[in-house]
């Protein structure tokens, strides 16, 4: 095996770095010592919570590990999730396929070539039930992975399935991620509005907010998705600042519906991306606690300190694992799940070595979850709260990062907020640069990728297990979509669906909650749920 970047080695100069710079652009100067910080740090728990938002974190209670998983039908799924659990999966991280994120059914047309890939495919009742058959809901905590609409209607199938099993909703525990914004690639425009009008998709969100937080205690009522804004090709700082801006813009709107923010703020969370730039994604996790705690306190007056806690889940780095020598994104998962670890976070997904390819295998997600239980049980990094906190180094760099994203965040302010500068495409923009220079970094060699840029050998393909769908997947839940619309006795479908319908058409004045949740109990299909109020707006999918 040949390597095209050590032909030309001479081994009496040495290698050595291109640059000295953090991904963001930071420049690490030589050494760090006294002279460059030199401050006192509040013990953890305490405001700003910069060392983490619980006293003793990981001392009283590891994170949770949590694989994002589903793929092809409910059952094949509740399959997978019943495997990681065996495996040692302590929650639920339940993703669709596009087509549920879009609030399509399986037989459109659309989505046909699509149905099952990238996540379970969802349109009825009874695929929820399907998909959480034997689990005990009442004891697991469920992220359910769904923007708005999609998100009022999979919240309304788990609460009706709870109740028919006879569970209290006070013992209903996980997070609906609910945001119209970041669930697909990113912030992009034309991905988040095709399907669905944006501000339509807002007030059901919001609608869905307020309901749960007057009949589900325990649930998290949003997740700012940030992990989805990196993964596009932004900075450690502009995900920051992204993600920040758009949890002030959904403070804003709830209080202006009149509710305290101590009713939400403590239940609203974070999804998070984690690079291999460890002091700087450390520092920014610092940073972003420490922001969140005082934009929440200072600007939005927060009384309660959970309101202030900073909480997040995160997913290591999917845009940061190669197709090339993919058996080195085993190591990348493994260092970028320790920096989750040492930043403190409440959650961690571990993406897996094969996701360059496919979806994960199990050989591969149970590896994922090994490289959790490692970090947890045999390296120590457990035992001690904020292992690196005072380090010059890290506290200098928190510091710089906490400037930069608060700059980011005035500039964002200052156009309207992150909602608004999304609808103008500001973000896109912001996406679209951020992606051109990404790319120029990989090309000329500044941003270096083992395996790709540099030390790149002719040989570079392995030979791994591939996952591989059941061949007749697709076909058996098109069918199924068909045919569970054909049922006769659809009378109250039809009605629940036209009430829906007058329901928007006369602007929506009330809480979209109630008239969804009745036509999921009357047996409506996703899409038709979806489709009603579309075509009380006179919204046309463009195709």
């Amino acid at each position: 095996m040949k390597s095209t970047f050590m032909t030309d080695y001479d081994h009496t100069v040495g290698e050595k770095l291109r640059h000295f710079r953090s991904i963001s652009g930071i420049e690490y100067k030589r050494i760090y010592d006294e002279t460059s910080w030199n401050k006192k740090l509040p013990d953890a728990g305490e405001y700003p919570y910069t060392r983490g938002i619980y006293k003793d974190m990981y001392r009283a209670r590891l994170w949770t590990r949590r694989q994002q998983s589903g793929f092809g039908t409910p059952e094949e799924s509740n399959e997978l999730l019943k495997f990681l659990f065996k495996v040692g999966q302590t929650g639920i991280n339940i993703d669709s396929d596009i087509a549920g994120k879009l609030g399509l059914d399986p037989d459109y047309p659309l989505a046909r070539a699509d149905v099952g890939l990238q996540g379970t495919s969802m349109c009825t009742y009874e695929d929820m039930l399907a998909l959480f058959k034997d689990i005990p809901i009442e004891k697991i905590s469920s992220t359910l992975i769904f923007p708005p609409p999609s998100s009022a209607v999979i919240m309304s199938q788990y609460l009706l399935m709870a109740d028919e099993r006879g569970i209290r909703v006070h013992d209903l525990s996980g997070t609906i991620m609910n945001c119209p914004f970041t669930q697909l690639v990113g912030p992009t425009f034309q991905a988040n509005t095709a399907f669905f009008p944006i501000d339509l998709a807002l007030k059901i969100g919001l609608d869905l907010i307020e309901y749960l937080l007057k009949t589900v205690p325990r649930w998290n009522v949003l997740n700012v998705n940030s992990r989805n804004i990196r993964e596009c090709g932004v900075n450690a700082v502009q995900e920051a600042a992204f993600a920040i801006s758009l949890g002030m813009d959904y403070v804003r709107r709830l209080l202006e519906r009149g509710l305290d923010v101590d009713s939400f703020g403590p239940r609203i969370g974070f999804f998070c991306a984690v690079h291999l730039d460890i002091f700087e994604e450390v520092a920014k996790f610092r940073a972003m606690r420490r922001i969140w705690a005082r934009v929440m306190k200072e600007m939005f007056k927060a009384k309660d300190e959970r309101s202030m806690r900073f909480r997040c889940a995160v997913q290591t780095s999917s845009l940061t694992f190669t197709a090339q020598e993919p058996m080195n994104n085993i190591v990348r998962a493994a260092i970028q799940t320790l920096t989750a670890v040492l930043s403190g976070v409440q959650s961690v997904d571990t993406t897996c070595y094969d996701e360059a390819y496919c979806l994960p295998t199990e050989k591969a997600q149970k590896l994922a979850i090994r490289t959790q239980q490692i970090i947890a049980y045999e390296t120590g990094v457990t035992k001690v709260v904020d292992p690196l906190g005072g380090s010059y180094f890290l506290e200098t760099l928190t510091d710089e990062m906490e400037e930069k994203i608060w700059e980011a965040i005035k500039e964002i302010e200052k156009k309207g907020g992150f909602i608004e500068c999304f609808k103008k495409g500001i973000i896109e923009q912001e996406l679209n640069e951020a992606r051109y220079k990404l790319a120029n970094e990989l090309e000329n060699g500044d941003l270096a990728i083992v395996g790709v840029n540099i030390f790149r050998s002719e040989d570079s393909a392995s030979d791994i297990e591939l996952f591989e769908h059941s061949p007749d997947m697709q076909k058996k839940r098109i069918e199924y979509s068909v045919q569970y619309k054909k049922r006769p006795g659809r009378e109250l479908t039809y009605k629940a669906l036209k009430d829906l319908y007058l329901f928007t058409k006369r602007g929506g004045q009330g809480n979209f909650v109630i008239p969804i949740m009745e036509a999921v109990r009357s047996g409506a299909t996703l899409q038709e749920i979806c489709d009603a109020m579309r075509e009380a707006l006179d919204y046309q999918i463009p195709c």
